[in-house]
């Protein structure tokens, strides 16, 4: 019965861990920003450190011929040596969202807090577009 347990409950993690779904991901992204460790990280240390490069990135994408000024919300997983993995955006006609999320690939900031339950810290952002 203890194995039982232990399975479920690290079933539970992978599942938490590894969203099948973009709403999924966005949700549990939101919930653990949410958290102190994780909000102090973010604004104290992650987009410090990527600020510069994320409007590299946004005006890079957006001189593109035929660029979109549509709204796009981006997720990924910070890895624990602080690059952005598992990167996925919507809606997926969106060019300057696709252009966007092949940038962040190359970003990196200081590592994550670590959370229980997760290998890389879950984020989304919200991107919308003012000309």
């Amino acid at each position: 019965m203890r194995w039982l347990c232990l399975l479920i409950l690290l079933f539970g993690f992978i599942t938490i861990g590894h969203a099948a779904t973009f709403a999924e991901r966005v949700a549990i992204s939101k919930q653990i920003e949410s958290q102190k460790d994780a909000k102090d990280y973010l604004y104290g240390s992650f987009f410090p450190a990527i600020g510069s490069s994320m409007n590299e990135a946004m005006k890079m994408c957006l001189n593109r011929s035929g660029a979109s000024t549509e709204k796009f919300t981006l997720v990924a997983n910070i890895s624990l040596s602080g690059k952005l993995i598992d990167i996925d955006f919507e809606p997926k006609e969106n060019n300057t969202a696709a252009c966007f999320a092949k940038e962040a690939g190359s970003w990196s900031a200081p590592p994550p807090p670590w959370l229980d339950g997760y290998d890389a810290l879950p984020i989304s952002m919200s991107m919308n577009i003012v000309p």
